[in-house]
């Protein structure tokens, strides 16, 4: 950069030479005579500096993006380091749409401002004051003119002021626009199935037009940047031709020495407009990495506490001792909830939905923290042990099946990462997912598409739960896990279950009342408490109880 200012400005030195030994020969000299001297230097000079010029930006050009994009890919690795760190109750609380532009939008706008401010702001900077230094040495009284535009500077502080706010605008609603995207194609589904193709093109043509609107306030901003240094450099170009038409016919001045300031002028004013309008990018800038560093300095509540110890060889005796748990809207979840789950049994939630039984399950690998009360294993706080630990002795098979666009033994093999396609295979078989999956274009190496969308909804569950099968923890948590299977599956799904049951711990929820008949205790839970407490058949004989009650509405 040092080098291509240099030479940029050298070119203030050339003009001068050429326009003083042109006047020399129209005076009278010889053409012979005007080659000597200064005129034999001005060829390799000409042709030295588009040289340099020309090397220089191309290797500063690359070394600036080098250096922008390096930069971007570290808050990115940073952005989502901190994402998977922050607490549950966080992530799940901002649309994830809006994350997701925070990663790509404002990601974007930081590498461009990046760019730029490597390359203009340094490159364009040195230049001016080279550029600056040769016109002070060739006509330092003419050069003073440039002082008009120190007249820009108020009026630019203003308008950056009003443009920080304005770009803080438009990158929050690209955040609601991604959101809305995402959400209405999730929904295509359901938006075909009802006809709502008219409603969703206006809902979000509504959302589209705000964003013109936002992005017209922007530029309109930024637009007055260029008028106010265009006006401004006119006056300066104006002061110098008549001042510099008062030094020649004064002979305080050479007709080379104006034309050096001029070229100097003509140099500086393209690089003050960029020097201008990159406050415009540097604001659009600063307002983006705000949005990431609230992702990236965001500090998890939920951690190791100062002395925490790691669980080992544990048994799996599962035990809420009395938890109650608050919502930050102040909901309460949970009120004095006590249940116990020993090694070997399976233990059974049921109860309307809202009772709270996916909140038991949420604390048990820590998603949450309770508010008053404890949980522990094996008598040890759960709060007193590393996380590491407590959830790689937990398994966790969900209603919602989360499966990524990779093949069928690497979905699988996500439950124990070491684990061998042998492994894999016997864990597929256990969840009654083999027969199906060597069935497929692929077998095991066959990638399911995103989501799993190349499968059915029992195909996914059944992947779901050999992964956490493959996982051998002794601790399995299972929410509504067999809901999405057929009778012929979940039978022998269940006769797995009972065979990985042995010398673990199982807690289900379930609203199908027939998969939890061999529960060793079930617990019915009503609006945050426990109502209930038994075995299958002493519920179910319980007359005027819930679980009575929801055992005639299923079974009659």
């Amino acid at each position: 950069m040092v080098m291509l200012a240099l030479a940029t400005a050298t070119y203030t030195y050339v003009v001068k030479i050429v326009v003083d030994k042109a006047t020399a020969l129209e005076q009278g000299q010889s053409a012979l005579e005007a080659a000597k001297g200064y005129g034999l230097a001005i060829l390799p000079i000409l042709i030295g500096i588009p040289l340099i010029s020309g090397l220089s930006n191309y290797g500063q050009r690359i070394l600036a993006n080098s250096i922008a994009l390096n930069s971007v890919a570290d808050m990115q690795k940073q952005m989502l380091a901190a994402s998977h760190n922050t607490d549950y109750a966080s992530f799940s609380r901002e649309p994830t749409g809006n994350r997701i532009s925070k990663f790509v939008h404002d990601v974007g706008v930081i590498s461009h401002a990046l760019i730029r401010v490597i390359s203009n702001l340094v490159r364009d900077l040195l230049t001016v004051i080279f550029t600056i230094i040769a016109m002070l040495w060739q006509n330092w009284m003419l050069s003073l003119a440039m002082v008009i535009f120190a007249l820009a500077i108020w009026p630019i502080i203003a308008i950056s002021q009003r443009m920080r706010g304005s770009a803080k605008d438009v990158q929050e609603h690209v955040g609601v626009i991604t959101s809305e995207l995402k959400e209405s194609f999730d929904g295509t589904r359901m938006i075909k199935t009802y006809g709502l193709e008219a409603r969703e093109n206006e809902r979000l043509g509504k959302s589209f037009d705000e964003r013109i609107r936002l992005f017209l306030k922007l530029v309109t901003d930024q637009a007055r940047v260029d008028p106010i240094l265009e006006v401004l450099g006119g006056l300066v170009i104006a002061a110098i031709v008549i001042f510099g038409v008062y030094q020649v016919s004064s002979g305080l001045a050479t007709p080379g020495s104006i034309g050096a300031v001029l070229t100097g002028i003509m140099i500086l004013s393209p690089k003050l407009r960029a020097l201008g309008t990159l406050n415009n990018v540097i604001q659009e800038g600063l307002s983006s990495l705000t949005r990431i560093f609230d992702v990236i300095d965001e500090k998890p509540s939920i951690t190791d506490a100062a002395r925490a110890v790691p669980l080992e060889d544990i048994q799996g005796h599962v035990k809420l001792d009395n938890v109650r748990f608050l919502y930050e809207d102040g909901t309460e979840a949970l009120k004095g909830v006590s249940l116990e789950a020993k090694p070997g049994e399976l233990i059974a939630l049921v109860g309307e939905s809202g009772g709270g039984k996916s909140t038991i399950i949420n604390l048990l690998p820590r998603l949450y923290d309770v508010s008053a009360g404890s949980v522990t294993i094996d008598d040890v706080d759960i709060r007193k042990t590393t996380l590491e630990s407590l959830r790689k002795n937990i398994a966790l098979v969900s209603q919602d099946v989360t499966l990524f666009n990779d093949t069928v033994a690497a979905n699988i093999g996500f439950g124990d990462l070491t684990a061998s396609r042998e492994d894999i295979e016997n864990a597929a078989r256990a969840a009654a997912a083999h027969d199906f999956i060597t069935a497929l274009p692929d077998g095991f190496d066959t990638v399911i598409g995103e989501d799993g969308d190349t499968l059915s909804g029992g195909q996914k569950q059944r992947i779901a739960i050999a992964r956490a099968i493959l996982r051998d923890a002794p601790i399995l948590l299972l929410d509504e896990a067999t809901s999405a299977l057929d009778a012929e599956s979940e039978a022998k799904v269940q006769q797995a279950l009972e065979r990985l049951s042995n010398g673990r711990t199982l807690i289900v929820i379930a609203h199908r009342l027939a998969t939890v008949q061999k529960a060793d205790r079930i617990y019915v839970l009503q609006e945050g408490q426990v109502v209930e407490t038994g075995t299958h058949k002493s519920l179910a004989r319980k007359r005027g109880g819930i679980y009575a009650r929801l055992k005639d509405l299923q079974m009659g």
